[in-house]
């Protein structure tokens, strides 16, 4: 599907969409017509226009998520929703935790303190979703937004040789950009349609999703202009999402927060990020270099757990009796 198949994107229009960022018909067919009126300077009625044909023709495709913007009878919105993919995260307990997974077309968020294994999960990821679907992978490839500069290809290609993958195609099918600030990461994610759809990008990871924000906006008069930004960049990843069948995953910052027994931490990004995340997946440290994932919120499954342990070949299971002990896991 061609932008220039859409019904009304005459010349001057398709212009204006691609100098916008929106170089797909499915960028457009999940934008709202306010956003895609102001960013491509066109009028609010055309863009509805547009979004309407853009709709259809997405409605009318192969993707799961580009179904769900037609009005479904309940038997196929069921089929359809039971039928959406998961990526393994190449730990049994964390995929049970998470229904099998870590599913396409939603965001899931994983948080937690410094060295609770966050980076570690999304290089982990980033090879398990080049799996062979019968190992849980989705045979494509990822594409990791780093804003802290913790990427590491040499732990990924450890990671693949553990799985069985040829190292440096591994290394190769995992795309990269650092995003030096939060104006950067917001561009580079409305701009992923084209680099996405062109090179069967099925995960992108977002590490870390708030770390900028929290440097740049840190007055309370700031709050509010943040939160909008925030939320913005949440539907985009989840539109991304949506359009191309893909898993998007993003890392988040703890904060102190004072209560009635003393302290505890709490993600970052207030009720902006915790409603707009599909899983939303707490990362604490037990002993050693144990440490626990604990779902916190999902769509239909109730709060669960599951220990794993941090290896230089990636993340592994660790039993309950084993994080008890709270012995070192060789690595």
């Amino acid at each position: 599907m061609e932008l220039r198949e859409i019904k009304g994107v005459g010349p001057e229009t398709l212009r204006k969409l691609l100098e916008a960022g929106y170089s797909t018909v499915e960028s457009v067919a999940f934008a709202s017509p306010q956003d895609l009126a102001s960013d491509a300077g066109i009028g609010e009625a055309t863009a509805r226009k547009i979004i309407e044909q853009a709709r259809r023709m997405v409605a009318g495709g192969e993707g799961r998520g580009g179904k769900l913007v037609q009005i479904l009878p309940g038997r196929e919105a069921k089929r359809i929703l039971q039928s959406i993919e998961r990526v393994t995260t190449g730990l049994t307990g964390l995929d049970s935790v998470l229904g099998g997974g870590v599913e396409t077309c939603a965001i899931t968020e994983f948080y937690g303190p410094a060295r609770a294994g966050k980076t570690q999960l999304c290089h982990q990821l980033c090879v398990t979703v080049q799996l062979p679907k019968e190992k849980g992978g989705l045979e494509g490839r990822a594409l990791y937004i780093d804003t802290e500069r913790t990427v590491r290809y040499d732990a990924i290609a450890r990671i693949a040789e553990r799985f069985g993958l040829n190292m440096d195609e591994a290394c190769d099918n995992v795309f990269y950009t650092y995003a030096v600030n939060s104006e950067a990461l917001r561009e580079t994610i409305r701009e992923l349609d084209e680099v996405v759809k062109q090179n069967m990008v099925k995960l992108v990871v977002v590490d870390c999703l708030t770390g900028h924000f929290r440097a740049e906006y840190t007055g309370r008069e700031t709050l509010a202009l943040r939160q909008q930004l925030i939320n913005r960049m949440i539907h985009d990843l989840l539109r991304l999402a949506l359009s191309y069948d893909l898993a998007v995953v993003v890392t988040n910052q703890v904060h102190a927060q004072p209560d009635v027994w003393g302290k505890s931490e709490a993600p970052t990004g207030g009720h902006v990020v915790a409603h707009g995340v599909t899983y939303r997946v707490g990362l604490s440290i037990k002993k050693h270099n144990v440490r626990v994932a604990s779902l916190v919120d999902a769509p239909a499954l109730p709060p669960s757990s599951a220990f794993f342990a941090i290896t230089d070949r990636g993340l592994v299971d660790v039993s309950e009796e084993e994080a008890a002990k709270g012995k070192l896991v060789e690595e």
